[in-house]
């Protein structure tokens, strides 16, 4: 079939793609103008299956989020290089209209027709995000990056077994935080036939970090970035290497506090203490009585109380109970060191 017999079909309801076996829409907007992208650059979609029914109704058995996207662009509700279906010239539309689709058509019984959308949608395995990566940029860099992953010790003792590109995965997440970056694929694609030495080097002075003062690397990215924040600190963290394990561990055994703070923030205030050899309050975090009673101390405003830093009131849960002298430098989980910040106040203090 066209493109353009499909969405005939679609608004004719010769073929309806809300059937009970479907799922609901889950292409974002950006994924269903790929799928356009695809239709204009002649780039095949995979093969529609359709169920011809007792009526001659075909039922959409795999395709309905392209057929979606599709209608989206026919209807003007979606925008493919910044224009509409109807801001674009004759030429473009003719070749949307009568571009080709591999489409199979099925019919028979009922369990026949569940047992074949069973099959379509579990025997295929999806490829890992490395996977899809390798696949497009596959190159000097990821050889180089692969090979780090499979023979480098300190790598192999923070990111364990490699499943499908995980680690690989993992390396380059942290190499796009430490280029202050989120795109990947961007990352890989600029270095595509680059070697891998540069990064290799840059990354491998931080999982060093990791592997010389954490037992055990379960909450890896927290620790990768103090890794990053602390570096020129390697030496004395060594050094209390035992005092911050045994403390890390005891927190993240407890899980109440894990629960309702801010893990990674409470992790490194425990490992600041350590390090500086404080002795530090044994009660960590204020209670929720603490908090009524500073909110006691208050006098509401339409039911808001004020941010002790930025002035502005806020209601009771946007309010979070500070220590004034931060836990870690030695502070009293007391009423006298305690006050209520926004959320907002609070993330932006840190350890002060």
């Amino acid at each position: 079939m066209q493109i353009k017999e499909i969405y005939d079909k679609v608004n004719d309801g010769k073929i309806i793609s809300d059937i009970e076996l479907q799922r609901e829409i889950i292409y974002s907007a950006d994924k269903q103008r790929l799928v356009i992208d695809s239709i204009v650059k002649s780039i095949p979609l995979p093969a529609f299956y359709f169920w011809k029914n007792e009526n001659g109704i075909l039922e959409v058995l795999d395709g309905k989020q392209r057929i979606e996207a599709i209608r989206k662009f026919y209807q003007n509700n979606i925008e493919y290089e910044g224009k509409l279906w109807k801001q674009w010239d004759g030429n473009f539309q003719q070749k949307i209209n009568e571009t080709e689709i591999s489409d199979i058509i099925c019919s028979g019984t009922e369990d026949l027709k569940q047992e074949i959308f069973y099959r379509i949608n579990t025997l295929g395995i999806p490829l890992s995000s490395f996977e899809v990566l390798n696949g497009l940029y596959h190159g000097e860099y990821v050889r180089g990056l692969t090979t780090y992953v499979k023979q480098d010790k300190d790598v192999l003792k923070i990111l364990g077994i490699n499943n499908r590109g995980r680690n690989q995965w993992l390396v380059l997440k942290m190499l796009c935080y430490l280029q202050d970056t989120k795109d990947i694929h961007e990352y890989v694609k600029f270095r595509k036939d680059k070697s891998f030495e540069d990064d290799q080097r840059l990354i491998g002075k931080h999982i060093k970090f990791i592997t010389g003062v954490f037992d055990n690397t379960k909450e890896l990215d927290i620790y990768f970035r103090l890794a990053v924040k602390y570096e020129k600190d390697i030496v004395i963290w060594k050094e209390r290497k035992s005092d911050i394990n045994k403390n890390v561990t005891d927190y993240l055994k407890n899980k109440t506090l894990v629960a309702v703070t801010d893990k990674a923030k409470e992790i490194e205030d425990i490992i600041q203490a350590v390090v500086a050899d404080i002795s530090v309050d044994p009660k960590r975090l204020f209670t929720g009585d603490d908090k009524l009673a500073l909110l006691r101390q208050q006098t509401s405003a339409n039911g808001k109380y004020q941010c002790a830093v930025c002035g502005q009131y806020f209601f009771e849960n946007e309010l979070e109970v500070d220590h004034v002298a931060p836990w870690s430098k030695g502070g009293r989980t007391e009423l006298s060191n305690a006050q209520l910040l926004c959320r907002a106040c609070n993330a932006k203090k840190g350890n002060g």
